[in-house]
């Protein structure tokens, strides 16, 4: 890869907007055709800039044959869509979550419900999501190299930024500790659950400082400690180690 990017020949983006949907068959194919790999460096749900880098070639002597094609192989758009890009769904709750949680609106119900559906859709992304970051021919030669979402980075952009504008607001806080003992319990491995360990201690951390009242703070430490209960369980059965 860093080989790749060193020497490879660069492919500009032919136009400005939010990548939409990507070809990606389209583009082994044509990398095949040209005996090349195809770096991206953008996914569906980035914004790119006309003629800034978009993708790297290797060899570089294919760069210009490939650069023809590219347009056609991507949709980019002047808005982000659904169809690819899982991030933008989970991004549309959040945002109707934190329209729901500031002063101006104050409707803690329509947060809490934006964060039920939050931790559905993570259950169903533990379980049942795996983005091939790696596309071959049909020799089996890679030939597209594609970004995808780390299901970390969809942990926290599902959690930060609504635990950021709840302090103070134990419901919000144990609305998020049950969600995220939900998908923890479907996790299939040690280091999925980390994640989820992580925001855990950042909600109770959060709690600690904020919430003044002694019996709503022991409500939130009660979900934070079922949460590790069942990371311990999960770890000393060995279940998806």
């Amino acid at each position: 890869m860093a080989r790749a990017e060193r020497e490879g020949g660069v492919l500009l983006a032919p136009d400005s907007g939010y990548v939409q949907f990507i070809k990606h068959q389209n583009l082994v194919r044509l990398a095949a055709t040209a005996d090349a790999v195809i770096n991206l460096e953008h996914r569906p749900g980035h914004f790119v800039v006309r003629g800034q880098r978009f993708a790297t070639v290797w060899p570089p002597q294919a760069a210009p044959r490939l650069r023809q094609a590219l347009g056609g192989a991507h949709v980019v758009g002047p808005h982000r869509t659904l169809t690819q890009d899982v991030s933008f769904g989970i991004d549309q709750l959040v945002e109707i979550g934190l329209r729901a949680l500031s002063a101006a609106v104050n409707d803690t119900f329509t947060a809490l419900t934006c964060i039920d559906w939050l931790g559905e859709n993570l259950c169903k992304i533990v379980t049942g999501w795996h983005p091939a970051r790696v596309h071959r021919d049909s020799d089996g030669f890679i030939r597209v190299i594609a970004p995808e979402p780390a299901f970390d980075r969809l942990v926290q952009r599902s959690f930060e930024k609504i635990r950021q504008s709840s302090l103070g607001m134990p419901a919000v806080m144990i609305r998020e500790l049950d969600a995220l003992a939900r998908i923890m319990a479907e996790t299939t491995s040690s280091g999925q659950r980390r994640v989820l360990l992580d925001q855990a201690a950042m909600i109770d951390r959060a709690c600690e400082r904020s919430v003044p009242e002694a019996a709503d703070r022991a409500d939130v430490r009660r979900r934070y400690e079922a949460i590790l209960t069942l990371e311990s369980r999960l770890t000393a059965s060995g279940q998806n180690a």
